[in-house]
């Protein structure tokens, strides 16, 4: 569902005014409990350590928000779209991938949260993403990842993997009646990293394509999200990109980072270095609501 930023319902309808900055006609959330159709979880406290309870009873909320800050765990790479419009009721598919350094012998979580901004004819689109959960363990010899409880789940082996891991998608429709243009720039999506881990780094991008399917955002259970590079690490052996929804290959299209064909989740942008946050109840990661 979209609103805008006064709670009230709105039309993602054109504008006829042009673009104005830094004033903007209209701002639409894309509100974090239904994106796309699908139910997202809204990150807490609770929800992390329920899902991950080894994590610590010291963990507290690393951030209310995920401001666009390179530095202590926060992170924001912009970039932008091609030149291909994306017509009403087709879907852009934003996808993360990261690559992780300082690993040890013991298994390690990484959590993200995160948003999506971009302004269409005056018009800001914020885009709330799922929460995300990536655990690199020594135990486990197959990739996998699944939506799970408004989350992505996503589990690793520790070592041995070539290329990059997904950690976060989001699937957007494009509004009716117009679409979206074109050439969308800037794009930027930006969040916050967290561990309770020291001494680990990683390094990140995302990518958007288009898909054609009318239902393609309704479920991303369905989706058949590929969790690594690697083409032999997961069920799905062979060489598309992490974050590819392979059960929705033929469906995809040219627009956002994508030219359609094989290109299943967009051009990779540019590469953000962070090191995710750590926190504590007395040691100052934030309150959140539980």
């Amino acid at each position: 569902m979209m609103e805008n930023f006064n709670g009230k319902r709105t039309e993602m309808a054109r504008q006829t005014e042009p673009e104005r900055t830094p004033q903007l006609a209209q701002a639409v959330l894309i509100k974090p409990g239904r994106t796309g159709g699908q139910t997202v979880a809204p990150f807490t406290r609770r929800n992390f350590l329920t899902t991950y309870p080894a994590a610590g009873v010291g963990l507290g909320l690393l951030a209310k928000d995920a401001r666009a800050q390179n530095g202590g765990g926060g992170s924001s790479i912009t970039s932008n779209f091609n030149g291909t419009a994306i017509p009403a009721g087709d879907w852009i598919w934003f996808t993360a991938v990261f690559k992780v350094s300082g690993l040890g012998s013991a298994p390690v979580t990484i959590g993200f949260m995160g948003s999506i901004q971009f302004s269409v004819n005056g018009t800001l689109y914020v885009v709330a993403v799922p929460s995300a959960f990536v655990t690199f363990s020594p135990s486990a010899s197959l990739a996998t990842t699944v939506f799970s409880n408004g989350q992505w789940i996503t589990t690793v082996p520790s070592s041995g993997l070539a290329g990059s891991v997904f950690f976060d998608g989001v699937a957007v429709q494009s509004p009716s009646p117009s679409g979206f243009p074109g050439g969308i720039n800037p794009v930027t999506w930006q969040g916050t990293f967290f561990s309770m881990t020291p001494g680990i780094s990683l390094q990140w991008q995302w990518a958007a394509a288009a898909y054609d399917s009318a239902s393609f955002g309704s479920d991303y259970t369905l989706l058949g999200v590929k969790p690594v590079d690697d083409n032999k690490a997961s069920v799905y052996q062979n060489s598309d990109h992490a974050g590819t929804p392979e059960d929705f290959k033929t469906y995809v299209v040219g627009g956002a980072r994508g030219g359609g064909g094989a290109n299943f989740t967009g051009s990779l942008s540019g590469t953000a270095a962070c090191a995710p946050t750590q926190g504590n109840m007395t040691g100052g990661g934030g309150g959140g609501s539980a």
